[in-house]
């Protein structure tokens, strides 16, 4: 049965992964300003967000789809050089949203 956070077993360990991708996505938020946002970073999120995809899809979780869709902004800056030059509030919401999203499903869907 789909819900927000889906179906996991409680007794298993958290997530790693979105442990560690949630604190990339946070220090990531600290980037420079003025400088290209990196294509390499763009490139994990995105990959990041089809394996959160997959878990999403495995757990039935609502949030981890959202979870996924959201990666999908991190194709902008592959596409134009200017998206995310600036740190402006949309690189702040992009990235806090992001980071906060995988660690709640460490939580749960990813446990999966």
């Amino acid at each position: 049965m789909w819900s927000l956070l889906g179906s996991y077993d409680r007794a298993i360990k958290n997530s790693y992964f979105g442990y560690a991708l949630s604190v990339i996505i946070a220090m990531q938020t600290f980037n420079k300003s003025g400088v290209r946002y990196s294509i390499w970073m763009s490139a994990l999120f995105i990959a990041s967000g089809v394996y959160i995809a997959k878990k999403a899809l495995t757990g039935k979780s609502y949030l981890g789809l959202a979870t996924a869709l959201l990666s999908l902004i991190w194709v902008a800056p592959i596409i134009n050089a200017g998206a995310f030059y600036n740190i402006n509030l949309n690189f702040m919401l992009a990235h806090s949203a992001y980071a906060l999203s995988v660690a709640v499903g460490a939580f749960s869907y990813l446990k999966s």
